[in-house]
């Protein structure tokens, strides 16, 4: 389920898709320029023609993250999405609640997806999910698998919507240093049994900090941005269509602490820019 939900909140954060203007003198932190020197990303605000958005972290006392909120304007639309991570005495996360007013639109209070965490080898092992829609049991389920240094390998997202539960994607992932140098998504064909390649993607970094890198937590929050030290740079997707195909770029100012001030992003015809705000 953190595949189908994390990602559909965090992909229209990332992929510069919506986004949402505010005056930044609600903020109390450093942000909007270069002379910064705090560290705590709180908010993002990200404009692309008429749509925008607003996205806020929060976190413990001790400086992990335990809420992140979408807000803004897609096409017109109104975005919402509230994630909270709840923690245990150790700050392992123990659970994951999305809450949506597109969710209780269709009857769905909120999604619990309750993590897994194997204490031996200190790392995420699997989450599952359970909710009623439309009188209609769903359980969701993703399993993590790791190479032998210890870094997620692959992930595979299973779903029973009453017949059993089968899979519906995975994921592969490779690295270059500290980073995630690129993604393998694929489908699942239950006809054949087989997994089949939909999308490449490929990622290229600045040398600069990124404000949001939890390595050890990336399974569960999502890998793309919270595993990687630097910042993503170049985006590019080969995918089974070629008419999906793109390279998105992005160029960053920085900082007085090395992370981004700002950036734009540029895919295609389209353009987006962001302000990051700090604690």
């Amino acid at each position: 389920m953190r595949i189908l939900i994390t990602l559909l909140a965090f992909g229209c954060l990332f992929l510069s898709s919506c986004q949402k203007e505010i005056d930044p003198s609600i903020i109390n932190g450093g942000g909007g320029g270069g002379g910064s020197t705090s560290t705590r990303l709180v908010k993002m605000v990200t404009k692309t023609g008429s749509d925008s958005s607003v996205q806020e972290f929060s976190y413990n006392s001790s400086g992990r993250i335990i809420g992140y909120k979408l807000s803004g304007v897609q096409s017109g639309q109104p975005i919402d999405f509230r994630l909270s991570y709840v923690r245990n005495g150790s700050n392992v996360i123990q659970k994951q609640i999305l809450k949506s007013n597109d969710l209780v639109a269709i009857g769905v209070d909120s999604i619990v997806t309750v993590v897994n965490y194997d204490v031996g080898n200190n790392r995420y092992k699997s989450g599952v999910s359970v909710f009623v829609l439309l009188g209609l049991s769903i359980r969701d389920s993703i399993a993590f698998e790791y190479n032998g240094t210890g870094r997620l390998a692959s992930e595979i997202d299973y779903t029973d919507v009453g017949s059993g539960m089968i899979p519906s994607t995975k994921t592969e992932y490779s690295y270059a240093g500290n980073n995630l140098a690129g993604e393998k998504i694929y489908s699942y064909d239950a006809n054949g049994s087989t997994f089949q390649l939909e999308n490449t993607y490929t990622y290229e970094y600045d040398s600069k900090i990124n404000p949001l890198q939890f390595a050890t937590e990336g399974a569960v929050l999502s890998m793309n941005p919270f595993y990687s030290s630097n910042n993503i740079t170049r985006t590019i997707l080969v995918a089974s269509d070629p008419a999906d195909n793109y390279v998105s770029v992005e160029t960053f100012t920085y900082t007085l602490s090395n992370r981004p001030a700002t950036s734009t992003s540029v895919t295609g015809s389209d353009t987006s820019t962001t302000t990051y705000y700090y604690q």
